[in-house]
């Protein structure tokens, strides 16, 4: 299998949150965040910062795209912390401003075959909603909700229009784009966040079957829960506790909630980038989560 050497890896969407709450690993007992620890702060990684971390251990340059500069500058300290010999390369930027992503884009060296990875959404802190909580019956959904969560299908679209005329002219292009486990299947409270994944994870998949003929090969991550922090409120444990896991048959308010490391995520990301194979999907759950593929 080769390794990422010579590329660099746009990831958009790195973020950390502050610890608020701390979840088990169901067979380990040990913590399941990522840990982002730098000048004796922790932060939980989100997916898009596991990610680099695991491209960037497979040798690849990558170039991190967020909102927040701070934030940023933290992660780069991070990874080149564990990769010394690593090159961490940020843009600082709203990713719903189509003028920045324009220029980012345009501002991007072209020393390397590039590769993109899209993990923006709720769980890296890119959007703001009320108490993080994507969770809201129909009856009480907001513009707030429905706009921050359809802002990542806008995003991605327009990032990926903006990277064509690249990705066409080399020899091969790879894209990750990560949706979620809620794009083939509902919850109760689930609506408009199921609503706005599976609108992402579609347009994955019509991209990949418009595209693979130029050497453009497009994989949909679908994850279900993940230690990000978006899960630390005490709100969002409380919705799926008493709502949606009972009306999977589970019974959280006894054995407690499980989810998956970033790091499980990023490491799978980094495996597909790196395979001789165009693999089209992934679904992937934490063990001790409901394991269903379809509502």
């Amino acid at each position: 299998m080769k390794n990422l050497q010579g590329k660099r890896i746009l990831i958009t969407g790195a973020g950390i949150k502050p610890v608020g709450f701390l979840f088990k690993d169901i067979t380990t007992d040990q913590n399941s965040h990522t840990s982002v620890t730098v000048d004796g702060f922790e932060y939980k990684a989100n997916i898009g910062t596991a990610t680099a971390l695991a491209c960037a251990e497979a040798g690849a340059i990558v170039h991190l795209v967020a909102r927040t500069e701070a934030n940023l500058q933290i992660i780069k300290q991070w990874i080149e912390s564990k990769i010394p010999e690593t090159k961490v390369e940020y843009t600082a930027l709203d990713l719903n401003d189509k003028v920045a992503l324009r220029k980012l884009v345009d501002s991007l060296p072209t020393d390397l075959p590039l590769y993109w990875v899209q993990s923006a959404g709720l769980g890296g802190g890119t959007v703001k909603i009320k108490d993080d909580n994507p969770y809201l019956r129909i009856d009480q959904l907001t513009d707030e909700l429905i706009d921050a969560e359809f802002s990542t299908i806008n995003n991605t679209i327009a990032l990926l229009q903006f990277l064509l005329p690249r990705f066409r002219k080399q020899k091969e292009s790879r894209i990750c784009i990560v949706s979620s486990m809620s794009a083939i299947r509902s919850v109760i409270s689930g609506s408009i966040h199921m609503a706005a994944k599976g609108a992402i994870s579609r347009f994955t998949n019509a991209a990949m079957i418009e595209l693979h003929k130029e050497n453009i090969f497009i994989t949909d991550i679908r994850p279900g829960g993940v230690d990000t922090g978006l899960y630390d409120s005490s709100v969002v444990q409380e919705t799926i506790t008493k709502t949606i896991g009972k009306g999977y048959g589970y019974d959280y308010e006894k054995t407690g909630l499980f989810f998956m490391p970033p790091t499980a995520v990023g490491e799978m990301i980094a495996t597909i980038l790196m395979s001789d194979g165009h693999t089209t999907s992934v679904n992937m759950v934490a063990r001790g989560q409901w394991p269903h593929e379809g509502s």
